[in-house]
């Protein structure tokens, strides 16, 4: 099912709309649904349609080439040169609709081809009717960092760079109909906002059910997944995946690797720099309106949902895995650790949620930035402020069962050690709020009580 990226949508939209020819760079993490996205657009438009592979240029075109024959595609009149030259030419046609190329993973061409970009930029400027080009890639940090350097002044033809980001929390509820708010919730914590790894869990199946059958079974989709995510880029995987098990863990803080791995911290502030760069892993720091003395300085925490859950749940249990039955290492392993991992993602929903009622102008106040605050005694899930510097913190509780006037309390001990004064204070939880606390939100209308039902 494909759901969200109306705004990606028109886009590309109004690039086709344009009578000129263009060339744009499309960019996210691999499960995004780029190519979903891509094929779709193009669904009833001329497309041509290439996924490059991490091989020699001589060999890319080779497999363009047998691409091409069995596509029946032949060059254009009596066409010249040869390589990716002979390549454009056969894509070449007068006359008809504005065409589109969609090039895949194209930083393999980059990287192994110096003579196709090139070639791409004498094909859209010579093509006899306007040309749409795509260039689709999953590698962030290539887009980012290396690709602008590799073609120097080629660049000036590129059109625009687009990032495809996560799908937000509602694209998971319309994607999962058949899910209940709490299990969209819990699929979200998991999988993130990937529609890839969605369409490994099937509706049919409780969470447990897809955990068992779609991570840990060796038949999975996702078996092998956590750890791809890892090798596709980097090297020396021993020490990535050290600094990832330990953030994975709760080790967090720079010293806390060092002392935990033995590297120095030099070393482990390369290998963090690297994993920032490719969005693997996030560095926070305290709200910059909030006390400096309370806080923790420097956090780092796993990104990619999916890969903290890997690193959480897979990595330091896989001899146990691989000499366990599925729904056991399941039932042992991770049901019992669930509620404190979703906790941590519980906040991202949250965000999501006043995100969208700031955008809509139904929140207390005009929002002009937001944050985390994490403190030694507690954490302020979310932090924001207008203009005004007027505040509205937000607490949000995955495990209680029940939320009483005694965490409100805990919560605004917090505000203070924060230096923060909360005007507006939201409550978020899974579970029921006390008749108590109803009560008081009732009398102090600065509170507000959000169940899982209205999110």
């Amino acid at each position: 099912m494909f759901v969200g990226r109306k705004k990606e949508s028109r886009y590309l939209e109004e690039n086709y709309a344009k009578e000129a020819s263009c060339v744009l760079v499309v960019y996210g993490h691999r499960g995004v649904g780029k190519t979903s996205l891509l094929l779709r657009f193009a669904k009833d438009k001329p497309l041509h349609y290439f996924c490059a592979r991490p091989c020699s240029g001589q060999e890319q075109i080779l497999l363009w080439e047998k691409e091409l024959d069995r596509a029946g595609k032949e060059a254009a009149g009596n066409a010249e040169g040869s390589g990716f030259d002979k390549i454009f030419a056969r894509l070449t046609a007068d006359g008809g609709a504005k065409k589109m190329l969609v090039i895949d993973e194209f930083q393999y061409l980059i990287r192994y081809a110096e003579d196709f970009m090139p070639a791409l930029l004498r094909y859209v400027q010579g093509s006899g009717t306007p040309v749409m080009v795509v260039l689709l890639s999953s590698s962030v940090s290539f887009v980012e960092t290396d690709f602008v350097p590799r073609i120097g002044a080629l660049a000036a033809s590129i059109s625009g760079f687009y990032k495809l980001g996560e799908l937000g929390f509602m694209d998971c509820v319309n994607y999962f109909q058949k899910y209940s708010t709490r299990q969209c919730m819990e699929a979200y914590s998991i999988l993130g906002g990937l529609p890839a790894y969605w369409a490994a869990f099937s509706a049919e199946k409780n969470i447990g059910e897809n955990i068992r059958d779609a991570i840990l079974s060796p038949s999975g989709v996702l078996h092998d997944e956590g750890e791809r995510m890892v090798s596709s880029e980097l090297r020396e995987l021993n020490v990535y995946s050290t600094i990832l098990n330990c953030l994975a863990g709760g080790m967090n803080k720079l010293n806390d690797l060092h002392v935990h791995s033995g590297f120095s911290r030099a070393k482990i502030s390369v290998y963090l720099k690297n994993l920032m760069e490719r969005e693997l892993v996030e560095k926070l720091f305290p709200y910059d309106n909030a006390s400096n003395a309370n806080a923790k300085k420097g956090v780092y925490r796993v990104t990619l949902r999916f890969l903290e859950f890997y690193f959480r749940f897979i990595f330091e249990n896989r001899s146990a895995l691989e000499q366990s039955d599925a729904a056991e290492f399941y039932k042992i392993y991770i049901l019992p650790y669930l509620p404190a991992f979703h906790q941590s993602n519980f906040r991202k929903v949250c965000g999501e949620y006043l995100d969208i009622l700031n955008h809509n102008n139904m929140l207390p106040i005009k929002a002009s930035r937001s944050g985390e605050w994490v403190g030694k005694s507690g954490t302020i899930d979310i932090v924001m402020q207008d203009e005004d510097w007027e505040s509205i913190l937000a607490f949000c509780d995955w495990e209680s069962a029940v939320i009483g006037m005694s965490a409100l309390e805990k919560d605004l001990r917090i505000a203070e050690e924060a230096r923060l004064h909360p005007d507006h204070v939201y409550l978020f939880a899974t579970g029921s709020f006390s008749d108590e606390l109803k009560a008081f939100a009732e009398q102090n209308k600065s509170i507000r009580l959000i169940d899982i039902d209205t999110l």
